[in-house]
């Protein structure tokens, strides 16, 4: 664990960004007691080189290598990937990933933490971020907003032992096996390049769709408010919106007030003994968002932060169910009926707003400014 320390403690001095190490934990989703390795290229485990097909497995409070490797038990034992490592399960993504690569347990569960170069990284998390993508400028965006917030949040996880995780609570990274040739190129690109306010890596958010205007940050998150994440038009004023090209740009969603009830009491809205009959939005941001939504059940009405409501439901129906809060509500008899635009939480860079953009002839430093105003890109 010592290499991780030190990759932990170089992470926060003021090295040059594309010079930096991430270390992040990968399938920090899954609660894993073992997984199966095969090595693609050069391997090594505790300094000795292996070949084939291995498997890594929680014993106790140790971890341990079993096949072609044979390493451990031990506290964490740690591989060498010059080539690359691929990693599967069942029920698992097949993922590659190289790096320096520690394996540990933690509660009982396999700990996995990969430390990669900083452009290795940003070229995973661009692949896995704009993937429906095709415009070379949106993908530039894309990799300076990554690695601008990489930066800001190398400090994340640092109480667990690793900068960030690999999963959208941070940035999606699946790893180096999927990495496209626009991605590395975009990394490549930027090098080193990161979006500043006042001199300091600024807060790049950023999400799939804004449906027309991204929001204030302030009427998503009760966050300090930063001036570069207000509400932007996404488009001229007389024109459609840049991310009016994207799939899904409108969308619709019924919900029977039965589905809502189950949901509303498992997040903690209603109480076991109500039923919910009615939703309305009862304030609205900058850009036309909810901010709140009223859950009336009988004689009683709940108010919740639309952000509330849009994870709340997410999280127990599934993304697609509600994909932003930038929706108006039609009540039927046993139904209400959103009626939405976007995806995702509308602050920052619109993605597919950079991809319309980047369309129509913009370059990246255009289309950062556009989401951004008031930052300037400096190459740290």
């Amino acid at each position: 664990m010592k290499a991780l320390a030190l990759v932990l403690l170089l992470a926060g001095t003021p090295a040059l960004a594309a010079d930096r190490a991430v270390a992040v934990r990968i399938y920090s989703l899954h609660k894993l007691k073992a997984i199966n390795l095969e090595t693609d290229g050069a391997v090594s485990a505790g300094g000795k080189a292996f070949s084939g097909r291995a498997r890594a497995v929680v014993r106790g409070q140790l971890v341990a290598l079993e096949g072609a490797a044979h390493a451990g038990p031990a506290k964490s034992i740690k591989l060498s990937v010059s080539g690359g490592l691929w990693f599967s399960g069942s029920g698992l993504p097949r993922r590659r990933h190289t790096g320096e690569i520690v394996i540990s347990q933690d509660k009982g569960r396999l700990k996995i933490i990969d430390t990669v170069p900083m452009e290795t990284y940003i070229a995973g998390v661009v692949s896995g971020e704009a993937q429906d993508l095709s415009q070379p400028e949106a993908y530039k965006a894309q990799a300076v907003a990554a690695r601008t917030y990489t930066v800001k949040r190398i400090h994340a996880h640092s109480a667990e032992g690793y900068n960030l995780c690999d999963s959208t609570h941070c940035q999606l990274y699946t790893g180096t096996g999927a990495v496209s040739d626009k991605a590395r190129k975009a990394a490549q690109d930027t090098r080193g390049e990161l979006l500043t306010y006042l001199g300091q890596p600024a807060a790049t958010f950023y999400h799939s769709i804004c449906g027309g205007r991204t929001e204030r940050m302030t009427s998503v998150w009760p966050f300090e408010h930063k001036p570069y994440l207000v509400s932007v038009r996404d488009g001229p004023p007389a024109g459609r919106p840049y991310c009016s090209i994207a799939p899904g740009f409108r969308w619709k969603t019924r919900i029977y007030f039965t589905g809502l009830t189950r949901l509303a009491r498992q997040a903690g809205w209603l109480r076991q003994d109500e039923t919910a009959d009615g939703l309305r939005v009862t304030a609205r941001g900058r850009s036309g968002r909810a901010e709140y939504v009223e859950i009336t059940a009988g004689g009683r009405k709940v108010n919740v932060p639309a952000t509330e409501f849009y994870h709340g439901i997410g999280r127990r129906a599934g993304w697609n169910a509600v994909k932003s809060s930038y929706f108006k509500v039609l009540q039927g008899r046993d139904f209400v009926l959103l009626d939405g635009v976007g995806y995702g939480h509308g602050v920052g860079m619109c993605q597919w707003g950079a991809e319309g953009m980047a369309r129509k002839g913009y370059g990246y430093r255009d289309i950062l400014k556009h989401y951004y105003p008031g930052t300037e890109i400096k190459n740290d």
